[in-house]
Parts: C-alpha cells; sequence; structure tokens
C-alpha cells in the first residue's frame, strides 16, 4: 500500500510539472503585440530616408554600398532627391540629371532596392521645381489664372477691345516669380511665358460697389510719395517704398473720405512673393493693421494684415462706417542673431531688418469679398481655412450667386453690338416681369452696370 501511495504521488507530481510548463510556452507565445513589434519591427514601421544624389555625383558602386548599408541597419526605405546646392565635383565623371548614364543609374537603384526589400519613393523633378524641367512644353506646365477687369454701362453699345490680362510668369496676376534657393552663383535662365483666353464673364455690380477713383479719397503717408491712381490700377508689381517708423513705432499710408464711408474689405500688395525661405521670426514680423477714425488723430485697429503669401491679401470684415481709413505698420524690435562660424547659409535663415515697406497696390471695398480669396484660389497656402471664413454681415452686401453670364461663347466676335445685346437681354431676365412690361411699353432702357472679367489658365 505505501508503494502504491508513493506511484500515484510522483505520477501526480509529473503531470503538475508538464501542466506548468505548458503554461509557460502559451504564456511565452501570447507576448503583447506591441512588445513584439518593438524586438521584431514591421516593415512598415521603419524609417524612411532622403536619398540626395547631389549634382551628379553617383557611381553604381556608391549605389550598392549605400543601399546595402540601409537595409543593414534597418532602415525601411528611402525617397531618391535629385539636387545640386553648388555641390563640387567628387567622381570622375558626373552624371547629370535624366541623360541616359543617370537613367542606367537610376535602374540599378531601383532594381537593387527591390532585391534589398526597401520601399523606394521618387521625387517628381529635380530639386524643388515639383513640374518638371525644361522639357516640359509651357503649355502643358502648371497653370494659374489671371484677369483683367472692365466696367462698362448697361443698355447702351460697347465698343472697345478688354484689356489682356498679364502673361507674367509668376505666382500671383503681373507680380514676377521671385529667384528660388539659388547659392551656385549661376544666373538661371529667363522663364518661358505662356497665355491663352479662357473665358469672359458678365456680373451685376450693386449700387453700394463704388471705385475709389469715384469716391477719390485724399491720400496722405508718413513717408514716400503715394498717390491713388497708382495705388488702385491694378498693378500688383510696381511698388512703392513707404520709409520704415522706428522699433514698436507705425508708418501708415491714409485714405480721407470727403464723407463718411462704409468699408467691407481691403486689398493689399507688396509687389512680390514672399521666398521659400523667407518666414517671419517669431517676434519679427512687421504688424499691419486697418485702423478707422473719425478725426484723423484717433485711430481703432479694425483687422490685420498678415505677412507673406503670394503677394496680395485680402482681408474681408464687417462693415465700418468711417472718414479715415488708414494701414498702420508697426516695426518689430530688433531680434538679437547668434553668431556661427559657418557662413554657408548666413542671410538665408537670419532676420533680415528692412528700413521700407514696399505696396503696390492699397484698395478699399465698399461691397463684400471673398476673405483671403488668394489662398481660397490656391494662389497661396493657408494653414487653417476655418481661420479665414467670410463674415456673415457681408451676406447681405455681395453678389447674388445666380447672377452671372457666361459670354466665352461669343469671345472671338465680341463686337459692340453684340455685347450690348447680350448685356440688355441679361439685364432684363432678372427684373420683375411687371416692371418689364411697363419700362419697354414706355420705351425705357433699363441700364445695368457690368463688370466683365476677362479670364484666362
Amino acid at each position: 500500500m505505501q508503494r502504491s501511495c508513493i506511484v500515484k504521488r510522483f505520477v501526480r507530481g509529473a503531470f503538475l510539472a508538464g501542466l506548468l510548463a505548458a503554461c509557460a510556452v502559451q504564456a511565452q507565445n501570447a507576448v503583447d503585440p506591441l512588445e513584439r513589434g518593438f524586438q521584431n519591427p514591421p516593415d512598415s514601421a521603419k524609417p524612411r530616408v532622403w536619398w540626395h544624389w547631389m549634382n551628379g555625383n553617383i557611381t553604381k558602386e556608391g549605389i550598392k554600398l549605400d543601399l546595402e548599408w540601409m537595409q543593414r541597419i534597418g532602415i525601411g526605405g528611402f525617397q531618391n532627391f535629385d539636387a545640386t546646392l553648388a555641390t563640387p565635383q567628387i567622381v570622375d565623371k558626373r552624371l547629370a540629371y535624366m541623360t541616359p548614364e543617370w537613367k542606367d543609374a537610376f535602374r540599378y537603384a531601383v532594381t537593387l532596392a527591390d532585391q534589398l526589400g526597401l520601399e523606394m519613393a521618387i521625387a517628381g523633378s529635380p530639386g524643388w521645381s515639383e513640374t518638371g524641367g525644361p522639357w516640359v512644353p509651357p503649355e502643358q506646365a502648371m497653370k494659374k489664372l489671371v484677369w483683367s477687369t472692365t466696367i462698362i454701362e448697361g443698355g447702351k453699345p460697347f465698343t472697345g477691345k478688354l484689356p489682356k490680362p498679364p502673361s507674367t510668369t509668376g505666382p500671383f496676376q503681373n507680380i514676377p516669380h521671385a529667384e528660388g534657393f539659388n547659392i551656385s552663383g549661376v544666373k538661371p535662365a529667363p522663364l518661358p511665358e505662356y497665355y491663352a483666353d479662357s473665358a469672359v464673364v458678365a456680373f451685376p455690380l450693386p449700387d453700394w460697389e463704388i471705385s475709389m477713383a469715384r469716391l477719390h479719397p485724399k491720400v496722405t503717408s508718413s513717408g514716400g510719395r503715394f498717390d491713388l491712381g497708382a495705388l488702385t490700377d491694378g498693378d500688383y508689381a510696381k511698388a512703392i517704398s513707404l520709409p520704415s517708423a522706428p522699433p514698436n513705432e507705425k508708418a501708415w499710408i491714409q485714405f480721407e473720405f470727403a464723407q463718411p464711408q462704409t468699408i467691407c474689405a481691403i486689398t493689399l500688395a507688396t509687389g512680390r512673393a514672399a521666398g521659400l525661405f523667407e518666414m517671419p521670426f517669431p517676434g519679427g514680423e512687421v504688424k499691419r493693421e486697418l485702423e478707422a477714425g473719425d478725426n484723423g488723430a484717433q485711430f481703432k485697429a479694425i483687422v490685420t494684415i498678415p505677412e507673406g503669401g503670394v503677394g496680395s491679401r485680402t482681408i474681408a470684415f464687417s462693415p465700418v462706417t468711417s472718414k479715415f481709413f488708414r494701414v498702420a505698420f508697426t516695426s518689430p524690435k530688433p531680434i538679437p542673431v547668434a553668431k556661427s562660424a559657418d557662413t554657408t547659409f548666413e542671410g538665408i535663415f537670419a532676420p533680415q531688418p528692412s528700413n521700407k515697406h514696399l505696396v503696390s497696390e492699397l484698395v478699399l471695398h465698399t461691397a463684400a469679398r471673398v476673405n483671403r480669396f488668394e489662398e481660397k484660389a490656391g494662389f497661396a497656402i493657408a494653414p487653417d481655412l476655418y481661420d479665414a471664413l467670410t463674415p456673415d454681415a457681408l451676406s447681405s452686401v455681395g453678389l447674388a450667386k445666380y447672377g452671372f453670364v457666361d459670354l466665352t461663347s461669343s469671345i472671338a466676335e465680341l463686337s459692340g453690338a453684340l455685347l450690348s445685346v447680350l448685356m440688355l437681354t441679361w439685364a432684363t431676365r432678372f427684373v420683375p416681369a411687371k416692371r418689364i412690361e411697363t419700362e419697354m411699353a414706355k420705351n425705357f432702357i433699363i441700364k445695368w452696370k457690368l463688370i466683365v472679367n476677362n479670364i484666362t489658365y
């Protein structure tokens, strides 16, 4: 009996040990997936890098060494980026971008990356040009919309030629393209120009849309020589200098109206778009504000006009009635910049103090405008368009969305008579029927002011 009892105890002990061992193995296999991912990261979690081919300094031997090293240390992939930046030649033969030798090296890199299990991304062009290179015909390259404006009187023949919109290659209207990041010392070739008519549209101006030329405010400034014609002529490129004020003080341009005037929006242009490396330093921005006052001595801020962008800012706001309006430029305090022994990028990232403000257009609008339309139309980048909503208060002073007529089909034969017929027919279309019958019976001509926009891609 005693022996039998010992055997039973031994068997039970062996069974318990086996059960514990099985549980340990099962627990080991059930390691937290997050922990297991850190121990053996999947390809999707591995870092990617930029792989620059600098100024044609490329060899197949170098490609092989680079890619094998990436794969060996756990990099998951790369983006191939062809660039120059005045890099000196360090190989026997440079492989210029898109030459047969360059393409052969590129094909080799793609094949080897695939064999090594590396993900490869490709920049769409050399450098930051984004749209290719000189082999892309202008008519196939990215384009922008430009326009000209003609105000005419409805109900009478119009004979004349609509002014051609600007054909300047640049970011907005006739603002020219600014030279980008270039430390090579080589002057870039002139940019090609391309122009083609796209559309002609007409719409009625509300009674409260009054041009600055009609209102003819008196223009004064803290410095420089400004006149209303130059500030409202639609030339966004030709800028006039306004001398800067001392730090924390204001330079200004003022409009004085004969009578208090209601203003809903402002357009301020500087003649040039902000460059790639012209981001303002914190505390180094010029504060630009539209101010209003009744006596020309005391003013209150209406709206801030941010710097940067495409060189033109249109800011809409709830209507404000005043006799004096001015744009004030408050100079920032100087920002000390730490000195560095490396002068390669000196002057590029350091803030550049200026003793002047450039102004090419300054227009006060008596009718509604789309707030910051330049960004909303894709001419510039806005971090958050929800911060740029057009005020609801402007809905009563805007244009009816149905009040547009497309005259594009007649663009080739826009004679005065044809335009007059189209205008008169359209103008009566939106007048109440009883009024049409009455006015036509009395042989009156219904006069509508029309604005004609000639728009092009």
